[in-house]
């Protein structure tokens, strides 16, 4: 048995071309990431790092699936004694120039130290990109997504 899913949904005022350049751009992420990147081509089967602003790697996966402007799929191997989990970034277009990210994080192992970790950390990912893409710039605050948040103790 593994543990719940984190399932975050937020409306953004972008494009998918943007907000797909957003998820993959290394020189965007770093904005919104706390100063880390994720290294990839985007590529179904090519790996994908994650590093932290001094270089370290901080996690690992390989990309699983890869549909430009509107799904990225990969595995998130946080280099911790607990087996890789799953990401999907899931951009659905909505109204004229609004467009619905929905992250997913999950296939977690049943009691997983990890999970409890990041699921504090994609709120403030998310309010940094939706921030980004709206306004140009960060938030200095990101406290909070304003974003629609499903895990197995609340929904928001």
């Amino acid at each position: 048995m593994s543990a719940p899913k984190l399932v975050y949904v937020s409306q953004i005022r972008t494009t998918p071309s943007k907000l797909w350049e957003a998820l993959t751009k290394p020189e965007f992420i770093r904005q919104y990431w706390f100063g880390a990147e994720n290294i990839s081509t985007w590529k179904e089967g090519d790996p994908i790092e994650g590093r932290s602003s001094e270089g370290t790697l901080d996690w690992k996966g390989t990309i699983l699936k890869s549909v430009p402007e509107s799904e990225v799929v990969f595995t998130f191997d946080h280099l911790a004694d607990e087996p890789p989990s799953r990401v999907s970034f899931k951009i659905d277009p909505q109204a004229a120039g609004v467009v619905q990210l929905t992250i997913t994080h999950d296939e977690f192992q049943e009691v997983s130290p990890i999970r409890e970790r990041v699921k504090n950390g994609w709120p403030k990912i998310i309010e940094g990109i939706k921030s980004l893409l709206e306004t140009g710039e960060v938030s200095s605050d990101q406290g909070g997504c304003g974003c629609k948040t499903t895990d197995a103790t609340a929904t928001a």
